[in-house]
């Protein structure tokens, strides 16, 4: 039998994940901070590589600037997961014990207090992510009230040293991407009237999971969403046990993920011989405003003016898309593959960098129905590079 702990081939090298580190603590130190908390389990994973489902309980990831290593604050029964799945050391990972799961006495980050306490942390000047994901208002508030010093509260910094993408974390992309066309596919093919939305569901699923020959796929950080009918004029419902019937139009949204990292992609789809006019027509032109957009597209550009092109075809053809277009995307963990950066709309003036990766959504959504073409794309010295490839028609079912 294969000792647990034994060595195990990890998706980053060592090296990478202290070449992050380093970026993270450059940034720390321009927004004048000595120690980061972090709660965010994205975060955590790209600085030190931990990936298992244990971001329902209190965990936080302590850097110093001064230290080599983050310190990984997490429930006592993964500790073990956390030496097979992370190149940190044992003395950087930390277990709090179960008696304090659900516990309206104590508090898992009792612990992160005596840890900032023995290791002279806590005399620093200290910055808590009081917008990571997964971590509470009480969680932040605890650790605020209980340091008894100034605390700075900053938003997302690692996210944003996560926007730019290394060649590695691209293969893993381009490799979701492949799991994400065979899971639209699967559902595509598993469309006709009379079959149930939950077995579409099931199909994509499982195409998600199983992969590809090369390589399985991981679970995604949002399930597909798969709104019918009228209930396809608005973008964020899932499925239902209702069969799919003649003359419906529907949209289908989902990402493969591999190793924590997502290839998001929008189809439009009609179940019948001949779909309404309108329908086609806001496929078609919301096709050619992705492909105009993506045209554009060089290092420098500012993301409000990625979005003017889009704007130009949206008045053009009346479409009335009034959210914004994209976002950036990257590693990710429920409840959203958003990286919670970057978006594509006329506010922000971020540039474009080679290596920074968008999921950009033309979704048109009216009174009674939706049409939507997405594409995830790579920014490359040459322009935008889109990691999947399907075509962008409306499929008839």
């Amino acid at each position: 039998m294969n000792d647990v702990t034994s060595p195990i081939s990890l998706p980053f090298t060592k090296q990478e994940h202290a070449t992050r580190l380093d970026a993270i603590k450059k940034e720390m130190h321009s927004v004048g901070i000595e120690v980061l908390l972090d709660s965010d389990p994205a975060n955590i994973f790209y600085t030190t590589g931990y990936d298992a489902v244990s971001y329902y309980t209190p965990q936080t990831m302590i850097i110093s600037i001064y230290r080599a290593e983050p310190i990984l604050v997490i429930r006592s029964q993964d500790l073990l997961a956390a030496k097979v799945r992370t190149h940190l050391s044992e003395k950087s990972i930390i277990g709090w014990q179960d008696y304090m799961v659900d516990n309206e006495h104590s508090h898992p980050f009792e612990l992160v207090m005596n840890i900032l306490n023995e290791h002279n942390l806590s005399r620093l000047k200290v910055g808590i992510d009081v917008d990571a994901g997964m971590t509470t208002h009480f969680d932040t508030s605890f650790l605020i009230k209980r340091l008894k010093k100034p605390i700075a509260e900053v938003r997302r910094l690692i996210n944003f040293v996560r926007i730019v993408k290394t060649d590695r974390e691209i293969d893993y992309m381009k490799q979701a991407a492949r799991i994400t066309e065979s899971a639209m596919r699967a559902g595509l093919d598993a469309m006709t009237a009379g079959v149930r939305e939950s077995d579409v569901i099931a199909n994509v699923y499982h195409a998600q999971i199983k992969g590809t020959s090369e390589y399985g796929g991981d679970y995604p950080a949002n399930p597909p969403v798969m709104p019918t009918g009228r209930r396809s004029a608005t973008p964020h419902l899932t499925w239902s046990d209702d069969p799919l019937m003649p003359n419906q139009n529907l949209t289908l949204e989902l990402s493969g993920a591999r190793y924590r990292y997502h290839s998001p992609l929008a189809r439009t789809v009609y179940i019948g011989r001949t779909p309404p006019e309108d329908l086609a027509d806001a496929t078609k032109h919301a096709s050619e405003g992705v492909q105009a957009t993506l045209r554009s597209i060089s290092p420098g550009m500012t993301l409000s003016e990625v979005h003017a092109v889009w704007e130009k075809v949206n008045i053009k053809h009346n479409l009335g898309k009034t959210s914004r277009l994209g976002y950036s995307v990257g590693c990710a963990f429920p409840p959203s593959w958003l990286e919670r950066t970057a978006s594509i709309r006329p506010e922000d003036t971020t540039p474009l960098v080679p290596n920074m990766t968008f999921h950009l959504i033309a979704g048109i959504w009216k009174n009674h129905w939706g049409a939507e073409v997405s594409e995830t794309f790579r920014v490359t010295d040459r322009g935008a590079e889109t990691l999947c490839d399907m075509s962008q028609e409306l499929y008839i079912r």
